[in-house]
Formats: structure tokens, C-alpha cells, sequence
């Protein structure tokens, strides 16, 4: 009986330890599967995610804050901020010592974020500066992406992929839906010749960070730098710019007036042209009304169903004309700024112009035709057509920075240059981020 029993029991207990022993080595490669995944994600997040203690540039460590609530008043407007205290022990590689040293970049605003790529930065010498010295520049790397999260005031780094663009300055970018327009700009190339300006068009998948090469049918843009760019019912436009001719004579078709500069055979241009984001196409559109001059350095920013165009460079002049275009009926305005019954900015290339709300506009710094870099902040309220000066004692000089609205109510500035950019026998002072 005892055998029986014995031989009754033990094929259960066998059967037990096979399939314990089995399913030892079975669960073995899905434990090894999950840690080499594990391990794959920690060595992404830092080599491509990671979060870098930055290394502030000096004079630079302050924020300028301007919210709806004080754009009624035309009071003070800014408030200063210190930023977070420089890196600890652990410090950032050399190149991270420059990411806020940048000039002639783009920056745009997506699911409350600031969105930075290209740009370049003014180097420091070793030797004193001289009659004879010249100015030193290097264009910040193609790849990198920086990211600014305003509520945690943070900057991230990120590498972007696909077709990726030369290293550029002075483009022009805007967002539709989940990507950035970039067009234009001056490439950073050996020849540093005429043909360094660019009529390419790419956009940025920004949820991914890729790049795509775009081939729109129809006639181009002339290639130029110092555009303006805006967006508008599934249309990337462009206006103005600085560049070569190029095939003006096979364009008499599009109305473009080139004024060819004095000194180099590049001249300003009052291009208008869209690419129609469903179509891939450039169309040239017809417009009625006083069109304005050829221009560059300007800056533009729409409401509701019109844009505003304010400022820029014409010859040696630097303007505070603001013009209207109605993006429906496709009719100009005219110059709106009326020097006799107000006080208004004054003239300037290389600002800033921004709408913060449905009607208030901000417009700051620049630099003037008597070569003095601003730090003037305008507020424009569309509705009345009326500027009204910020009396604010925090906001510095620069000019070629750049402007966005991550949260309604708030503008944030970055980069940019405090001295005179066409003094090249001096260093650049480089701004930083202000919001």
C-alpha cells in the first residue's frame, strides 16, 4: 500500500519541478529582454534628453516678465527675476557654456513650450581689441534643438534628425498645427560668397524633432535673410528680405520691387508669398493698396485676419512704419503710424514685435539709424491704433533677438546682441532670456 501510494505521487511532484525547471530558462531571456530596454532608455535620456546644468554667460542671469494684466495700464511692465544659482560640482561640457551666447536664430511656441534652433554667437578673443581686430563668429550646431519650459525655467536639449538644414542665420520660422516652417536664411558656408543666402524651405515635426526637405511647386522666393514669416489659414507666408536678384527678370510676373544695395549687389525686396501647406505649393498672391517698401529686418505678427508689419531697414533708413495687411480681401493699409497726433517708437531694424493678447501688440529693442541698440518696450493696441510707451527700468539693450508667447499674457525674449552689431572692432555683448 505504501508503494502504491508512493508510485501514485511522485509523477506530480516531478511534473512540479520540470515546470519549475522550465520555466526558470523561459523567463530568463524576457528578464534579460526588459533590462537591456531599461538600460537603452537611461543611455538615450543622456545622451540625447538630458538636462545639462548650463553655465550662465555673465550679465545675462535676469528675466523680464510682461503679463496681460499690465499691458492696459502702460505702467511698468517688467519685473526682474534672478535665475536659478550657476552649476554645482558637476559641470556641463565647454560647448554648454555658449548655448544662451546666440544671435540670428529662430524661436517659436508649442504645447507651452519655447522651441530654439540655429543662430550663431560672437567668440571671445584672446588678444585685446584693436582698430585692426576683427569680429570673431561661430554658427551654433544644425542638430541641437533647445527647449524652454517657462513654468519650470528649464532648457533641455534635444538632437533632431531627417534632412536636417545647413547651419543658418537670419531665417525666418513659424508653427502650423504640430510643425515649424523655417525659410530662408544665410548659410554658414566656406565661399561666404552671394550665394550664401537660401530659398529653402524645411519644416520640424516638433513632437519628434524631424526635419523634412520641402519641394513646393511654383515660383520660389527670391533667397534672403531678415524675412518676416507668419501663419494663416493652412498658408506659410513670407515677406520682405535682404538677398541677390537672382532671376528677377523670369519673375516680372510677381510684382517684387529689388532696390540693389550701394555697396554689394544683394538689396532689399518686398516679396509677399505663401506656400499653401495642402497643395505644396508657392503662390504669389495679388494685393490692393499702398504696398510697402522693400525692407529687411522687420518684424510681423498676425490678428484674427490681419497681420501687422512694423519697422525694419530700407537703404540707410530704419523705419517705425506699421502697415496692415487683411489677409481676406488681400487689401494694405498704408502707414498707420501718425507722427502728429502721438507719441510712437522709433525707427528700428532687428526688434521684436509680438501680439500678447487679441489686441495688444509688444514691440522692443532694435537698432536705430543712428546706430544705437534699444531697450525701449511699446505696446500697440490695434483696436485704437495707438502706442503707448513702458516706463520699466529692467529691460536691457539687444537687437536680433527673438520673441514668443508660450502662455497667453506673457512674452518671452531671447538671445540677442547688446552693442552695436556693426561695430567690428569691438566684442558682442550677448543677451540672454528674458521673460
Amino acid at each position: 500500500m505504501d508503494t502504491v501510494e508512493s508510485v501514485n505521487y511522485s509523477p506530480n511532484v516531478l511534473d512540479l519541478h520540470l515546470l519549475m525547471y522550465v520555466g526558470h530558462y523561459l523567463l530568463l531571456p524576457l528578464l534579460f529582454l526588459e533590462c537591456f530596454k531599461e538600460l537603452l532608455s537611461v543611455l538615450h535620456v543622456r545622451l540625447f534628453s538630458q538636462q545639462l546644468p548650463l553655465q550662465r554667460p555673465e550679465k545675462i542671469s535676469k528675466q523680464l516678465v510682461i503679463s496681460r494684466s499690465s499691458l492696459g495700464s502702460g505702467q511698468k511692465l517688467c519685473r526682474s527675476m534672478m535665475e536659478a544659482p550657476g552649476p554645482g560640482p558637476r559641470q556641463a561640457p565647454a560647448e554648454y557654456q555658449y548655448v544662451h551666447r546666440r544671435a540670428g536664430h529662430v524661436m517659436v511656441a508649442y504645447d507651452k513650450r519655447l522651441f530654439v534652433w540655429g543662430g550663431y554667437m560672437e567668440l571671445p578673443h584672446a588678444q585685446p581689441y584693436t582698430l585692426m581686430t576683427t569680429s570673431k563668429s561661430s554658427y551654433h550646431s544644425a542638430i541641437d534643438v533647445w527647449m524652454f519650459d517657462p513654468l519650470l525655467d528649464k532648457w533641455t536639449r534635444k538632437m533632431s534628425r531627417g534632412d536636417i538644414p545647413q547651419q543658418l542665420s537670419g531665417s525666418c520660422a513659424a508653427v502650423h498645427d504640430q510643425h515649424m516652417y523655417l525659410f530662408g536664411g544665410w548659410a554658414n558656408i566656406a565661399t561666404d560668397d552671394l550665394e550664401n543666402n537660401l530659398n529653402f524651405l524645411w519644416r520640424l515635426h516638433l513632437p519628434s524633432l524631424t526635419w523634412t526637405r520641402l519641394f513646393p511647386k511654383g515660383a520660389p522666393p527670391f533667397p534672403c535673410d531678415k524675412a518676416a514669416c507668419w501663419v494663416h489659414n493652412n498658408r506659410f507666408f513670407v515677406f520682405g528680405g535682404f538677398g541677390p536678384a537672382g532671376n528677377l527678370k523670369e519673375m516680372h510676373d510677381t510684382g517684387v520691387n529689388f532696390v540693389c544695395d550701394e555697396v554689394y549687389s544683394s538689396g532689399w525686396i518686398d516679396q509677399l508669398v505663401y506656400y499653401h501647406i495642402g497643395k505644396n505649393e508657392w503662390v504669389w498672391p495679388k494685393t490692393k493698396g499702398p504696398k510697402p517698401s522693400p525692407r529687411a529686418a522687420h518684424a510681423a505678427d498676425v490678428c484674427g485676419d490681419n497681420v501687422y508689419i512694423f519697422g525694419g531697414r530700407f537703404k540707410e533708413t530704419r523705419m517705425n512704419e506699421l502697415h496692415c495687411l487683411d489677409l481676406v480681401d488681400w487689401t494694405w493699409s498704408g502707414n498707420l503710424t501718425d507722427l502728429s497726433v502721438q507719441e510712437v517708437p522709433d525707427g528700428r531694424s532687428w526688434h521684436t514685435f509680438k501680439f500678447v493678447s487679441d489686441n495688444k501688440a509688444v514691440v522692443y529693442g532694435g537698432f536705430n539709424s543712428r546706430q544705437q541698440v534699444l531697450k525701449d518696450i511699446w505696446v500697440l493696441d490695434v483696436s485704437s491704433r495707438k502706442w503707448c510707451p513702458s516706463l520699466n527700468s529692467h529691460a536691457g539693450r539687444r537687437l536680433w533677438h527673438t520673441a514668443a508667447v508660450a502662455h497667453p499674457g506673457e512674452v518671452t525674449f531671447y538671445g540677442g546682441i547688446k552693442n552695436n552689431l556693426l561695430d567690428h572692432t569691438r566684442p558682442k555683448m550677448i543677451a540672454g532670456c528674458w521673460r
